[in-house]
């Protein structure tokens, strides 16, 4: 038997619903309206009461590094390289697949509870443990891939070829998995070059299973095409995404995380191969990275969606957190105060982030045929009171402590803010025993 929510303001694809309904049957999106029609039509089904609350699609976190919630709070306060250099490689060498594996749970749940039904997430991949386990296992929707170095390209490469052929399209097709060279700075040109072929080889044998995405970070650091030129000794003159486009390897297929540090040219390089973005704000903000051009990126078309990065250089998987954070530093960085307003936020975390990931045919909307991703947020709350818009209210004043109700996939995940079915005491020991045992390791 399906669900049927009931009574609160649905956000759809035409605009909000006071008074709607959303019905559910298996993992689909079956009817989408006002209450009172739905009621009649659905009348066997299980009922959720939504009065006071809004009903939205889950939010789509385009970019992170979801294992990496276990180095939340480990290394603070330093730059990106000696952050990478000095705290955070030598530590992840460290891990087993069990430490990478609660990592994601622990993110997945993070998400779940903030209302994100879906992570692209690149970390490290082993058949003994890995975010792809904790994904199934949590019930998240996720783009998966193993992130390879130049020191690591031909097993990355092998893993990752290994991974598609297990994993892509499993769960119901709750589960892709994607190509994931670093950056750059980290991996050199044949490595991208056989990452690329590797996408199309896997889209051409998978493809009916999803699309598969090559998932890389891009003009990161307003040094990186120097360190591209003096650790590869190759030319990256006209900028990171300049270079990458001499290789051959942009593609409607790739997502490129950051893309902070790029030219007039390069923007209109990233339109032309139909690159999408992901714009991380808040990890840029506090390893000090800059400010993407959002207006700049818009103006031209380019796909674009809202991701955290990895809770170790935003310390939070909170994507309400992101969307306001994105829309105040365009605002104050333009000097223009109607500049992304909250609907065109309220999309990339949405529809235009399913887009980015190569998965907008299926979710990211509360549509009829649409994947069953539904969050319910209560706003019978202090600081939810009053409403009257909805999309503004919730990019400037909606928390993620308001999420009531989470669904992926038809089946509810969160029901009245906790994780069905999740023995917290027990999951919170073991995380703290993790994270002794790591620091151990380490010589902390």
């Amino acid at each position: 038997m399906g669900v049927l929510i009931e009574g609160g303001t649905v956000l759809t694809p035409r605009g909000p619903i006071d008074d709607g309904a959303l019905a559910i049957n298996g993992d689909q999106i079956v009817a989408v309206g006002r209450a009172d029609d739905l009621r009649r039509s659905f009348d066997r089904y299980d009922r959720l009461r939504a009065t006071g609350c809004l009903v939205m699609p889950g939010l789509i976190n385009s970019h992170t590094h979801c294992a990496m919630t276990l180095f939340r709070g480990y290394a603070e306060d330093m730059p990106l390289m000696d952050w990478l250099e000095k705290k955070v490689w030598p530590a992840e060498v460290k891990l087993t697949p069990s430490d990478i594996e609660l990592g994601a749970e622990l993110g997945a749940y993070e998400a779940l509870l903030s209302g994100t039904t879906t992570l692209n997430s690149q970390y490290f991949y082993s058949d003994d443990g890995s975010e792809v386990h904790a994904f199934i296992k949590t019930g998240i929707r996720a783009v998966v891939g193993h992130g390879f170095f130049e020191s690591t390209k031909e097993e990355g490469l092998r893993l990752t070829e290994r991974m598609a052929e297990r994993w892509h399209g499993a769960q119901g097709g709750r589960i892709r998995i994607s190509v994931n060279p670093h950056a750059p700075y980290s991996t050199g040109p044949d490595a991208y070059v056989d990452a690329h072929r590797l996408t199309n080889e896997l889209n051409e044998k998978l493809g009916e299973r999803g699309k598969v995405i090559m998932h890389t970070h891009v003009a990161e650091a307003h040094d990186e095409a120097r360190r591209v030129e003096e650790i590869f000794g190759v030319s990256a003159h006209g900028g990171s995404v300049a270079y990458l486009d001499s290789l051959g390897v942009l593609s409607g297929h790739v997502v490129a995380a950051h893309a902070i540090h790029v030219s007039d040219e390069e923007v209109s390089t990233l339109r032309k191969r139909n690159v999408a973005v992901a714009l991380n704000p808040v990890s840029n903000l506090k390893l000090a990275m800059g400010v993407a051009p959002y207006s700049k990126l818009r103006a031209s078309g380019i796909r674009m969606g809202l991701g955290t990065d990895g809770p170790a250089s935003n310390n939070s998987l909170d994507m309400f957190e992101s969307t306001k954070v994105l829309a105040l530093v365009q605002k104050g960085w333009l000097g223009d105060p109607t500049a992304l307003p909250a609907r065109e936020v309220f999309d990339l975390a949405t529809s235009d982030g399913a887009s980015a990931i190569g998965w907008g045919d299926q979710i990211g909307a509360l549509a009829i045929g649409y994947k069953a991703d539904v969050v319910v947020l209560d706003l019978r709350n202090i600081q939810s009171l009053p409403l009257y818009d909805p999309y503004s209210h919730l990019i400037y004043s909606t928390k993620s402590t308001s999420v009531r109700d989470v669904f992926v996939d038809g089946k509810q995940l969160v029901e009245n803010g906790m994780i069905v079915g999740l023995d917290y005491e027990s999951f919170f020991n073991k995380v703290e025993r993790t994270k002794n045992s790591l620091l151990s390791r380490v010589g902390q």
